[in-house]
């Protein structure tokens, strides 16, 4: 039991360490509020999120002693942050408490559960492991939700949420952020999506935790944008007004004023178009308004040059510009791209980029930002600083152009995706740099939004915003990494005249909501304060109808989950990497047994006989483009009876591809390969068709499923026909006639061109190739 003296200055209980935790009563008065039921705790950072978590936590521990606790993170560096300060602060046994992300096996997590106490992992991986039934959470008594304000749309938080209050026989949930969202509507989505039943909020204002807010001075760094920037920018913008003016003229906007007309109207305008798309009668109306959506995809380009001009510099541009040349020069670019490369002002634009990098022109933010980290370093030796920037590119950038001042040691602090030739970091990398960054090996670390988020470097001193991002939330969390256990210092850097200065007011704007909107919560909740529990020490006296309520409103809010009954009695076997869609997800909330392979074929199996193939929209179209899909679908034909090909979404809307090449694919598809095509408008449609085709198949046949094909060894004369297929021209029609003709691949190869032209459908240039191929000398260094 925790208990707190008012004599004492630490909190003691049998499962924290003597004089470890100091009490601090804005954290004492949170704990005995989120007792027993689902709480949102809203707090600023550096006012120890970590301590709340794990006093709720070795409470539920004490509560119920044979269950566990999983604590939540986004990121493994913050997996193994919560990790440390627990292995630090408490008496558990190292053993039965463990950080778990991807990294550790299924095999290995299976195994590590039995004897877990504390959990640490990532959301994805605790999604994987419920979803394919790895082990059970129902004896898990509490799960932290850190970071809660990512628990919105398909978030995986979401998912644990309902599958947790659904499965446990005791469960509680703690979300823990500085910043929930910057209007009412979305709090109270996170709050819908975790359960919540009740809100503690703190601000810096609040007298219970003013003392122990340290001083955050901010500085706004205006630079002035050189005349080559803008020659460039007024180029751009006069492409897109000349495009507003005429999306406006078909009365598709409400204004053709640049500084009015954000990316996200050009978003909104996009679906809308979609829409009226698939509802158009006429091909005049769908000529216009395939115009009107190449018009706006330019735009959206456009916007997005013209952002990178004004905020990031020419380095920026010149990547974005590139990649699309190469987009057109691999034949992967669309049609209104090509366009748009192909127009006299944008090749003009492309010049004046090579012009002014041959002159040496850069981004005055880039020497700005230099000239601050350089004074900041010399005035004192062991700051830390955190340079905040959203395009990875431009960190890249700055990483390059900040390595010509020794005074500062610089590495970049990225995500781990692998983009093109730029290497993502790790998340062990992540991890060893902060380590690097906190004992000094490095002392500027230049940052995605991969770094805003929940670390706590205490080093950290300084923090710089590159760029301004208009997110409320974001801006919280940047600013949010110093200042947590001594004073410091935010700078933020703006071009004059440009989106910067808009991003920056539009945000100011969106936190102040978020005030209003918590202020309001706050005065307005009758749960927000628990009348009668001055300390700790009568904590286990709380009354059993607020168990009696909580257990009630738990099973009320169960009733939501749309789980169908009886539908743990029919197993979908899915590929593992499925689980990045919500068809998984939305498959096991409906209580579908999932068994999670790394198949080889077929995304999705629900009998020996049927295997389905799942295909976005968009992934239908690259697939056409780069040869998968005709591999893909013969593969499944080969190994299944009765194949069939889900076309999530419509592959004809934002294709890139000539709508009669579409419909030849298509057609193809199911008279050249006899596959059953089933086209669902989302991935809720999708997930409640495989389900029915699961019950269909599984309700008349006994027995386990199993995955023949994975068994089923290989025929020979399959593989004869995919040698022979993979002579150019050589389709497995024709590789299918030539053996029947010559019946080997020694006779194949070995026959005279005479000989192969009597094969049906092997002409000139093909028995050529064949010949040509055959007799042709193997160099290793061709």
């Amino acid at each position: 039991m925790i208990s707190i003296s008012k004599k004492e200055q630490y909190i003691s209980h049998p499962l924290i360490k003597e004089n470890t935790v100091l009490r601090r009563a804005y954290q004492e008065s949170i704990f005995i509020n989120c007792l027993n039921t689902n709480c949102l705790v809203v707090i600023p950072t550096g006012l120890g999120k970590t301590i709340i978590g794990l006093m709720l936590a070795v409470q539920r521990l004490t509560e119920k002693p044979n269950s566990k606790v999983i604590f939540l993170a986004p990121t493994k560096p913050l997996v193994n942050q919560h990790y440390k300060s627990f292995l630090g602060l408490t008496v558990i046994p190292s053993q039965s408490l463990k950080a778990i992300t991807g990294t550790t096996s299924p095999e290995k997590r299976k195994e590590l559960w039995d004897d877990l106490k504390v959990a640490f992992m990532t959301p994805q991986v605790l999604q994987n492991d419920i979803i394919s039934n790895l082990y059970s959470i129902n004896s898990v008594s509490l799960i932290i939700f850190d970071e809660c304000h990512r628990a919105v749309g398909d978030y995986a938080y979401c998912f644990i949420a309902k599958k947790y209050m659904e499965s446990s026989n005791n469960p509680q949930i703690l979300g823990l952020t500085a910043s929930p969202g910057s209007t009412e509507g979305k709090i109270n989505e996170i709050k819908n999506n975790l359960f919540i039943g009740h809100l503690e909020i703190r601000t810096d204002l609040d007298s219970d935790v003013k003392p122990y807010i340290y001083k955050v001075d901010n500085e706004w760094i205006k630079v002035k944008l050189p005349s080559e920037f803008l020659e460039i920018k007024k180029v751009i913008t006069e492409k897109l007004r000349t495009i507003y003016k005429w999306l406006k003229q078909k009365e598709l906007l409400n204004t053709s004023d640049i500084s009015k007309v954000t990316r996200k109207n050009l978003l909104a305008l996009d679906k809308v178009i979609n829409g009226r798309i698939s509802t158009s009668r006429t091909d005049d109306e769908k000529f216009q308004l395939f115009t009107a959506k190449k018009y706006t995809a330019n735009a959206i380009r456009l916007s997005h040059m013209d952002e990178l001009i004004e905020t990031q510099g020419l380095s920026a541009l010149d990547g974005y510009m590139k990649k699309n040349i190469e987009k057109i020069k691999q034949n992967t670019a669309n049609k209104s791209l090509k366009e748009l490369l192909r127009d006299p002002d944008i090749k003009r634009v492309i010049d004046l980029i090579e012009a002014n990098k041959i002159k040496g022109v850069i981004h005055p933010k880039l020497e700005k930002l230099a000239e601050i980290l350089h004074n900041q370093i010399i005035g004192n030796n062991d700051s830390r600083i955190l340079v905040f920037c959203h395009f990875r590119d431009s960190v890249n950038n700055i990483v390059k152009f900040l390595k010509k001042d020794p005074s500062i040691t610089a590495h970049k602090f990225i995500g781990q995706q692998n983009k093109a030739s730029d290497k993502g970091l790790t998340q062990k990398e992540q991890i060893n740099l902060l380590d690097d960054f906190k004992e000094g090996i490095y002392n500027t670390l230049i940052s995605t939004s991969v770094g805003e988020e929940g670390l706590d470097i205490a080093e950290c001193d300084l923090v710089i915003f590159y760029d301004v991002v208009p997110s409320a939330v974001r801006s919280i969390q940047r600013r949010g990494r110093t200042g947590r256990k001594k004073e410091g210092k935010v700078i933020i850097l703006m071009a004059k005249g440009t989106r910067d200065e808009g991003y920056y007011w539009a945000e100011k704007a969106k936190e102040h909501t978020m005030k209003q909107s918590l202020k309001k919560i706050k005065e307005t909740d009758s749960n927000s304060k628990v009348v009668g529990q001055s300390s700790l020490l009568n904590f286990v006296k709380k009354e059993k109808d607020g168990r009696d309520k909580a257990k009630l409103k738990k099973q009320n809010e169960i009733k939501l989950i749309q789980k169908i009954e009886g539908a743990e009695e029919f197993t979908i076997i899915c590929d593992n990497r499925e689980t990045a869609s919500a068809v998984v997800r939305t498959l096991s909330l409906m209580g579908v047994d999932l068994k999670l392979k790394q198949l080889s074929v077929a995304d999705y199996v629900v009998s020996e006989r049927v295997g389905i193939e799942r295909k976005s929209a968009q992934d239908f179209n690259d697939s056409i483009k780069d040869g998968r899909l005709f591999n893909e679908l013969n593969d499944l034909k080969n190994n299944f009876i009765r194949p069939i090909l889900i076309l999530e979404g419509d592959p004809l809307i934002n294709s890139n591809i000539n709508q009669n090449a579409l419909y030849g694919a298509i057609t193809s598809i199911i008279l050249n390969l006899g596959i059953s095509i089933y086209k669902t408008k989302d991935s809720t449609e999708t997930a409640t068709f495989l389900f029915q085709l699961a019950k269909k198949e599984q309700s008349s046949a006994k027995g386990e499923l199993k995955l023949r094909f994975e068994k089923k060894p290989i025929e020979i004369s399959r593989l004869l026909e995919y040698i022979v297929a993979g002579v150019p021209g050589v389709n497995s029609l024709r590789a299918r006639n030539l053996l029947r003709e010559l019946k080997s691949l020694q006779d194949i190869f070995n026959a005279e061109i005479g000989d192969l032209l009597k094969v049906e459908s092997i002409g000139k240039k093909i028995a050529q190739e064949i010949y040509k191929l055959s007799r042709f000398k193997y160099r290793s260094d061709s």
